[in-house]
């Protein structure tokens, strides 16, 4: 179709609008939006970024449904690529700080990794559980708003002032915890109720339902554990004082042993010179007496070698006592010296 103009109409060029100006403001804004948004959800963000390109092995979520960890607690866990390692590499990563302790677990701030000992002994079924259980909460105590940190960081004090200062286990670890890493008793307390502590106040118990569904599942393994150890080491402690008492015992007695023998052996050369002088007399009247003594040395001979035999079996037990806690240190201990005390950090 041909264009038609009106030749009376004025004609004026119009350069076109731009829009340049109002799309970079319209793009500038949603940056900043944004921003915004990023800055106040950066750390769901990077969470969602790792565990959506996170598949934790078998061994791991075994540990989390062991320890039933809740959704919130398994992200916790995920978002720290657990590791189960074996003594040489976890050495590297959690070395311990005190040649009185044993690492069992740590976690690196700022959510840069929970590493686990694979302790493969049988007979502390549970530790590796109720470690990660221990090492997450660091990452959910690092999470708390101050508010509630601040909160929480009386009301577990109090408890523990009030019930569990006292504790052999509890109060040393703690006082461990206090030269390895000053100013974070409350870090550390807040894994030490929730996996170590059965019985705990109902606003503590309400509050630790955040992290598991079953909190008495992982109190009941530290408790299994834990008796296996302590309970052995109470065994050789009680073994070993006995044994100081019984040595004590049969020294005394061999000593008096000893006093008799020279007693009758002097009778007896009494006798004797008696005899060889012909006062027959004098020798009869004694041998009475002698006789005596020989029936109490005898007697006092088997009383002795009683307690011999009881001091040997003791020892035997002891000792037996003694290379099975060798062995249950040796499958706790990624360090070249030795230990008395169990630890996360």
């Amino acid at each position: 179709m041909p264009l038609v103009t009106n030749e009376n109409s004025t004609l004026k060029r119009h350069k076109p609008v731009n829009k340049k100006p109002v799309v970079l403001l319209i793009g500038m804004l949603l940056l900043a939006v944004a921003a915004m948004v990023g800055l106040n959800n950066q750390q769901r963000i990077r969470d969602w970024y790792i565990l959506w390109s996170y598949h934790p092995p078998a061994s791991i979520s075994d540990l989390a449904i062991a320890d039933t960890m809740t959704p919130y607690a398994k992200s916790l866990f995920y978002v720290n690529r657990p590791s189960l390692m074996n003594k040489a590499a976890f050495a590297k990563v959690c070395p311990s700080a005190l040649a009185q302790t044993y690492e069992l677990g740590c976690y690196h701030s700022g959510d840069n990794g929970i590493y686990l000992l694979n302790v493969t002994d049988s007979r502390l079924n549970g530790i590796d559980q109720v470690t990660a259980a221990y090492e997450m909460l660091h990452a959910g105590y690092a999470r708390l708003s101050s508010a509630s940190r601040t909160k929480l960081d009386r009301l577990m004090n109090g408890y523990y002032a009030k019930n569990l200062s006292s504790s052999p286990v509890i109060s040393q670890q703690m006082a461990v915890y206090a030269k390895t890493e000053p100013g974070a008793k409350d870090d550390e307390l807040y894994s030490v109720l929730a996996t170590e502590v059965a019985n705990l106040p109902a606003y503590l118990s309400a509050y630790y339902r955040v992290y598991f569904a079953d909190r008495a599942k992982i109190t009941t393994m530290y408790q299994t554990y834990q008796s296996v150890l302590t309970g052995r080491i109470n065994t050789i402690n009680t073994d070993a004082a006995q044994l100081r008492q019984l040595k004590q015992q049969i020294n005394s007695e061999q000593a008096a042993l000893y006093s008799d023998l020279n007693t009758i052996n002097a009778v007896n050369n009494q006798m004797t010179s008696e005899r060889n002088q012909g006062d027959f007399n004098a020798y009869n009247a004694a041998v009475p007496g002698y006789n005596q003594l020989i029936g109490q040395y005898k007697s006092q001979v088997l009383v002795i070698n009683a307690h011999i035999n009881k001091y040997n079996t003791l020892l035997a037990s002891y000792n037996s006592e003694v290379l099975i806690q060798q062995q249950l240190i040796k499958a706790i201990s990624s360090q070249p010296y030795g230990s008395s005390s169990l630890s996360q950090k």
